[in-house]
C-alpha cells in the first residue's frame, strides 16, 4: 500500500509514508506536490488542507481515478464543506460524484472532576440542546465549579465532538441543484447524521462535559 502525503508543514514523521512539506518559496504548493505525487502511482493520498480551487480539481481527479484522497477544509459544519468547494469554482458534478464523507470537528473543554458539582437541569435548559428530561434518567449532569486544580475554571482537557455525514441520492441532489449549506444539512439529517450539538448532548449525558460549554461551542449549530 503506497501512502503519501502532502502537508504545511509535516508535524509527525511515519514510518512507511512518503510525506512532503510545501514551500511556497520554490513554488512546491499544495496543487504542484499533488500533481507530482500522482505520477507515483499512490493507492492513498493525504492532502493537508485544501485551500484553492486547482488543489481542490487536482484532489478530486485523483479520487475519480482509483485513489482514496483524505484532506481538510476550514468550514463551520460537515455541510458546509460542500458549498465551500462549490465557492471555490469546483463543478457541483464533481462534487457529488466523489466525495463520499465528510466530518466535521471541534473540541469542547470537558469538566474539572476535582469540582465538578452534581445538579438537575431544568427542562428549558435542556430543550436549548435537544434533550428531555426522559433523556436523563439513570445519568448524572454536573456544572463547573472551579479549584485550584483547574485554575477556577472548572474545566479540565478537552475532547471532540464530531458530525459525519455520508453522501447519498439525497444530498447529492442537493449538491447538484446548487443548494445551499442548511439544505444539504437537512437532507443528511433525514438519512440520520448526527449534528455537532447532538454529539455534544451526548458527551453531557456522558457527564463529560456541560450544555453552557456546548452552547458556546455549537452556537452556530442552531442558527
Amino acid at each position: 500500500l503506497k501512502i503519501i502525503t502532502v502537508e504545511d508543514p509535516v508535524e509527525y514523521q511515519l514510518p512507511g509514508i512518503n510525506q512532503m512539506q510545501v514551500n511556497p518559496k520554490i513554488e512546491l504548493t499544495f496543487a504542484t506536490g499533488l500533481r507530482a505525487f500522482l505520477r507515483q502511482d499512490p493507492d492513498v493520498i493525504m492532502v493537508g488542507e485544501v485551500r484553492d480551487r486547482e488543489t481542490a480539481e487536482i484532489a478530486i481527479q485523483a479520487s475519480l481515478t482509483g485513489h482514496l484522497v483524505f484532506s481538510t477544509l476550514h468550514t463551520n459544519d460537515a455541510a458546509a464543506s460542500v458549498t465551500r468547494l462549490v465557492d471555490m469554482g469546483v463543478e457541483p458534478f464533481l462534487v457529488s460524484s466523489s466525495v463520499i464523507c465528510i466530518m466535521a470537528q471541534r473540541l469542547v473543554r470537558t469538566i474539572c472532576k476535582d469540582c465538578a458539582r452534581k445538579y438537575t437541569p431544568e427542562e428549558a435548559e435542556l430543550k436549548r440542546i435537544g434533550l428531555t428530561p426522559e433523556d436523563l434518567k439513570g445519568r448524572q449532569l454536573f456544572r463547573p465549579v472551579g479549584c485550584p486544580n483547574c485554575l477556577e475554571t472548572g474545566y479540565a482537557g478537552r475532547t471532540g465532538i464530531h458530525e459525519i455525514l455520508m453522501m447519498n441520492d439525497d444530498v447529492r441532489s442537493e449538491i447538484m441543484k446548487g443548494s445551499d449549506a442548511s439544505t444539504v444539512k437537512k437532507a443528511a439529517q433525514k438519512h440520520g447524521m448526527k449534528t455537532l450539538r447532538d454529539d455534544a448532548a451526548q458527551k453531557v449525558l456522558m457527564g463529560w462535559t456541560t450544555i453552557e460549554e456546548i452552547l458556546r461551542v455549537t452556537q452556530q449549530d442552531a442558527e
